[in-house]
């Protein structure tokens, strides 16, 4: 059983632990020295993340007239 991967979630999800991280590194030096390896990690997974995204058309609307 092989399951499908939803790119599109899993760059939104690493978008927003990245901004959570970075909003956290804010607040202190102290824990932008503790987030700092993790947010780095995380640069570098998104454009391999972003690079799976398949991109589909959007849905043709009827046009009424």
């Amino acid at each position: 059983m092989s399951r499908t991967i939803d790119y599109n979630m899993l760059v939104t999800n690493t978008m927003d632990i990245i901004n959570t991280l970075e909003h956290d590194s804010m607040r202190s030096s102290g824990k932008m020295k503790m987030n700092s390896n993790q947010i780095l990690a995380l640069y570098k997974l998104l454009p391999i993340y972003q690079d799976k995204v398949v991109k589909q058309k959007p849905t043709p609307t009827k046009k009424e007239g």
